[in-house]
């Protein structure tokens, strides 16, 4: 028997897709949260990991009305509207 595994509220994938706003673009998301690298290759269309390239990523408009920074390896759970700021940093 499978089970729809969004149905017991414990899948990853919500039931419907959200809008989130990257760089002032609108992008649909569908899950419940999103990566910092999700979030640049959002913003880049790639994501490049080199000592020569930098990423910041902040946010807005999170649960609760919070705002905050995004590091490699971290995750934020999403909300219709959320606002991320993605910045690229190349070294040279």
């Amino acid at each position: 028997m499978n089970e729809d595994p969004n149905k017991n509220g414990h899948g990853e994938d919500h039931d419907k897709s959200v809008t989130i706003i990257v760089n002032a673009r609108e992008k649909e998301w569908n899950k419940k949260e999103i990566s910092y690298q999700e979030v640049v290759v959002l913003a880049f269309g790639e994501y490049i990991e080199n000592e020569n390239t930098e990423y910041t990523v902040a946010y807005s408009k999170a649960h609760g009305n919070a705002n905050g920074t995004l590091t490699k390896g971290e995750n934020v759970k999403v909300k219709e509207r959320m606002v991320f700021n993605v910045n690229k940093t190349d070294k040279s």
